[in-house]
């Protein structure tokens, strides 16, 4: 059976320690030259042996979300080519279907074949289907300075380098704060019936089923199917809702939060929930890589404050497991589930189309 290292399920935070930003300055693919990469390199980083290699490993082939245009990937890359000295310049993959293109490499990698892309930044999720398929590296991440051990995850082999929040929501302009759900069971009020919104992201149930457990979370499922839901996509029913034509969306990523901020939307992020549900991005080394070298290097990169502010920039997302980001800050005193490794492997898939069935989902 694999050794799996495990994340704690209920992630309460110790002492807030102080961490320094850093920002970047726009920029294509291919970053201005620098001096050296021995001087560049931070002492209690990767080794100069493996930068001087990243620098001679040529073009990276980038995978990351659909959201993160290529400006921010080129404003990443410049960064990461600031910090380490290197000159490197990158192609970029927005994502189509995360699930379809882990399952490709995973194909590719069973074939014998290297990877199309060098780094894939996809969910914690997607990181399970390269986990459990034998896709990733293991990687001694602490010798390469990543120092705090809970943001390692998959036995090593991949790191969690940013969180998204998830928590149902509601319109203000039609529910009053008074008469809004507070915590999830809320969601079952008669009173919602039809007035719902449930999307396909139904890895969110699943998740919540790490502290709740198979039985309570399949009555809740049920229970929600009863409420005559309407389904769909995250960012259609983040539209519904907006609209007016959904009352309470059951359960959505705190990035939309941010955007209706930033637009004026109608609104509101049900902070109040236990435990609130925590989604992470990771970033490994996939087998036969091509760059194995850049690989590690731009991993360990997305830890350091210059990625997490540009992250944060760009996505409106730091780390919950790097001390001194807002997400850090964000968890301190809050019941928050994150998807544990073994957990992810062993019940995660099955446990995400069960709940999606119960739905409605087919």
């Amino acid at each position: 059976m694999k050794r799996i290292l495990r994340l704690s399920v209920v992630f309460v935070a110790a002492l807030l320690v102080a961490c320094g930003s850093g920002g970047g300055a726009g920029g294509s693919g291919a970053a201005s030259k620098p001096s050296s990469a021995s001087s560049a390199a931070p002492a209690s980083g990767p080794p100069d042996t493996m930068i001087q290699a990243a620098a001679q490993e040529g073009t990276l082939e980038l995978y990351t979300p659909s959201s993160l245009e290529k400006t921010g990937a080129a404003e990443i890359v410049d960064a990461f080519n600031r910090r380490y000295g290197l000159n490197v310049e990158f192609n970029y993959t927005p994502s189509g279907s995360m699930t379809r293109d882990a399952a490709r490499v995973v194909t590719e990698i069973s074939a014998g074949q290297p990877p199309t892309w060098d780094v894939m930044l996809v969910t914690d999720a997607h990181y399970a289907t390269l986990y459990n398929n034998g896709a990733l590296e293991k990687v001694d991440w602490a010798a390469l300075g990543v120092g705090d051990p809970k943001v390692i995850t998959y036995d090593g082999t991949a790191l969690n380098y940013a969180t998204q929040f998830v928590a149902p929501a509601y319109n203000p302009n039609i529910v009053s704060a008074t008469e809004a759900p507070k915590d999830w069971n809320d969601l079952l009020d008669p009173k919602w019936r039809g007035k719902i919104g449930v999307s396909t992201a139904t890895h969110h149930w699943a998740r919540l089923a790490q502290v709740w457990g198979d039985e309570r979370t399949t009555r809740f499922m049920e229970g929600l199917a009863a409420q005559q839901p309407t389904l769909g996509r995250l960012p259609e029913l983040y539209t519904r809702l907006t609209l007016g034509e959904i009352s309470v969306y059951a359960s959505i990523t705190d990035s939309y939060a941010n955007e209706a901020k930033q637009t004026g939307a109608p609104f509101v992020f049900v902070e109040s929930v236990k435990p609130v549900i925590a989604t992470n991005y990771s970033v490994g080394v996939l087998k036969g890589v091509k760059r194995p070298n850049l690989a590690k290097l731009f991993a360990v990169f997305m830890t350091t404050p210059e990625a997490q502010a540009l992250w944060d920039k760009h996505q409106g997302q730091t780390s919950m497991f790097i001390p001194g980001t807002p997400a850090y800050q964000y968890v301190q005193g809050k019941e928050v589930v994150a998807l544990d490794a073994k957990f992810a492997s062993d019940q995660l898939e099955d446990l995400t189309e069960k709940y999606g069935r119960l739905v409605g989902y087919r």
